[in-house]
C-alpha cells in the first residue's frame, strides 16, 4: 500500500480490493485531471465498478469526487478541464476524453447535482427527453413502468409540469429520466443535496431497486450513512487522491471517515 493510501494512525484497516466475483463493467486507472488554469483537480484516482454493484465516492469538498465523476461522464470539456493521464474503460473499451453523447450511447449516464428538469416540460415529457437515445416500443414502456415502480409520485403526476413539484420529486424525476435510457451504468452526482431528510431513505431505497434491475450506480453524496448503508463498495478520496478503498461494511465507524473529510 502506498503511503498516499495508508491509514491514518489509529484507524481501522480497510481492504483496498473489489470483490474477485465482480464483473469489471468499469475501471478507473490512475486518473489525473488538470484545469486550463493549471490545477490539478485529480491527481491519481483508481477504482473499479462491478456490474449492477453500487459504488460510493466519499470525501470533503474539494477532495475530487465531482471532477472524478464529471471525467467519466465527459463533462469536463465544458470546465475546461481534461483527463491529463490515466484511462478510464467502459468493458474492454477506453472512452478516456471522448464527448458526453458518446459516453451515454455506450449506457452511461449522470444525473448531475441540483436535480436539472425541465421545469416547463410535464413529468412525462421529461421522460421522453432524451429521445433517440432511449428504447423503443415494449422496452421503452418496461423501462417508463420501471421508473414509475421506483417512484409512484411520479405516476401519479404525469401530466404535472416538472416545475411545480416538490424539490425530492424533481430528484425522482431526474433520476428516473437518467433510467430511460436503461443504462448500464448510472452517475449520481449529491442526489440528497438541499433535501429534507425525510426523502434521503425512499432515494437511497431507490438506488437499490436500480442496482437490482441490473444497472450498476456510481453516487457521491453527503448523506454518508445512507450511503454507507446501499454501497457494495466505497471509496474514499482526499486530496485529488484514493486515500483507502473497500467494502462499505468496513467503512462503517472507521476513523478513516473522519480523517477524509477533515484532509481534503
Amino acid at each position: 500500500m502506498t503511503p498516499e493510501h495508508a491509514p491514518t494512525a489509529g484507524a481501522t484497516a480497510v481492504r483496498d480490493h473489489e470483490d474477485p466475483a465482480d464483473e469489471a463493467l468499469l475501471e478507473v486507472s490512475n486518473l489525473r485531471v488538470r484545469y486550463k488554469n493549471g490545477a490539478l483537480g485529480v491527481r491519481d484516482v483508481s477504482f473499479t465498478v462491478g456490474t449492477a454493484r453500487i459504488v460510493a465516492l466519499l470525501g470533503a469538498n474539494g477532495a475530487g469526487k465531482t471532477t472524478t465523476v464529471r471525467a467519466i461522464s465527459g463533462f469536463l470539456r465544458s470546465e475546461g478541464a481534461r483527463v491529463q493521464a490515466g484511462t478510464i474503460r467502459l468493458g474492454s473499451q477506453d472512452i478516456t476524453n471522448w464527448e458526453p453523447h458518446q459516453i451515454c450511447k455506450r449506457g452511461v449516464c449522470i444525473v448531475p447535482e441540483r436535480r436539472k428538469v425541465f421545469a416547463n416540460l410535464s413529468v412525462s415529457e421529461n421522460l421522453n427527453a432524451l429521445g433517440a437515445q432511449m428504447p423503443r416500443g415494449a422496452a421503452k414502456a418496461a423501462v417508463e413502468e420501471r421508473v414509475f415502480g421506483l417512484f409512484p409520485t411520479l405516476a401519479d403526476r404525469r401530466r404535472e409540469l416538472a416545475g411545480r413539484l416538490s424539490g425530492g420529486q424533481q430528484q425522482m424525476l431526474a433520476i428516473g429520466r437518467a433510467l430511460m435510457s436503461d443504462p448500464k451504468l448510472l452517475i449520481i452526482d449529491e442526489m440528497t443535496l438541499g433535501l429534507h431528510h425525510s426523502l434521503h431513505e425512499p432515494l437511497f431505497e431507490a438506488i437499490k431497486g436500480i442496482s437490482r434491475s441490473g444497472s450498476a450506480v456510481i453516487m457521491v453524496d453527503e448523506s454518508t450513512r445512507n450511503a454507507l448503508d446501499v454501497a457494495d463498495h466505497c471509496v474514499l478520496l482526499a486530496s485529488g487522491q484514493v486515500r483507502v478503498a473497500g467494502a462499505s461494511e468496513s467503512f462503517v465507524g472507521n476513523e478513516l471517515l473522519v480523517a477524509g473529510y477533515v484532509d481534503a
